[in-house]
């Protein structure tokens, strides 16, 4: 019978080869998708962060305004002078100085379109910072009640709801100045250099512009028209005032 006993190998403390430089490559390019994922993050986080406050700031800065805003006062006179036809004229009203122009990112209003679900803060000029907030006023376009007012806004933010809009629709514009619906005419697809839907036609109009197509990829080729006239005032609404 062997005596030998069986001799058992010791474990290897060699040391283990370095990582190879593909293994060293792959660790430093995962660790830099990790950065720019948590960047990524972090910007859309404050885009939202930025989008809601400049939205709750100005509808809450509105609606105080139009809070404070004093009733009209009510006609004066008996009703003895009511019937004397000869106070029946014109009044001349006091003229108005000219208003100066709004800064890029003041506050114009608030559109709403109940029926598709925007309602949104408008704000004056078309900048991306501007349009990353808000519905932007576009620059040299009419005021509320005063001609062809043009609005504009992304497709995949505050005019999503664009996609589903029909005539007659009502759109109501809430400013400083009283509360202007209007109500849609027509929809039409134009390229962007296609502006003449901007000009002036002599009456209260609104339009709205936004890219298209809506579910587009990457930079939409065209651009989504709204067309809406001014309509009669609902009841409960303010009057509107002269802009002039």
């Amino acid at each position: 019978m062997d005596d030998s006993t069986t001799t058992i190998p010791a474990p290897s403390t060699a040391p283990s080869p370095d990582p190879t430089p593909l293994r060293i490559r792959l660790r430093w390019v995962e660790r830099a998708l990790w950065v720019i994922a948590i960047l990524c993050l972090g910007y859309w986080g404050y885009v939202w962060i930025d989008t809601a406050w400049v939205q709750h700031r100005d509808n809450q800065a509105l609606d105080d305004a139009l809070s404070a805003a004093p009733a009209d006062p009510a006609p004066a006179g008996s009703a003895a002078e009511t019937d004397a036809l000869g106070t029946f004229a014109p009044r001349p009203s006091p003229a108005q100085p000219p208003k100066p122009p709004l800064e890029e990112g003041a506050l114009v209003g608030r559109i709403e379109i109940p029926r598709v679900g925007v309602s949104a803060g408008v704000l004056e000029g078309s900048d991306d910072t501007t349009l990353r907030r808000g519905v932007g006023h576009i620059p040299e376009t009419s005021l509320p009640g005063t001609g062809n007012v043009g609005l504009a806004a992304h497709r995949d933010s505050f005019f999503r709801g664009l996609k589903d809009i029909r005539k007659n629709d009502i759109i109501r514009l809430q400013t400083l100045e009283g509360t202007f619906r209007y109500r849609v005419e027509w929809t039409q697809i134009v390229m962007p250099e296609d502006t003449q839907v901007l000009r002036q036609e002599g009456t209260s109009e609104l339009t709205l512009v936004t890219c298209y197509p809506f579910y587009y990829v990457g930079s939409a080729p065209k651009r989504f028209i709204v067309r809406a006239r001014e309509a009669e005032g609902a009841p409960g609404e303010r009057p509107r005032t002269n802009m002039d």
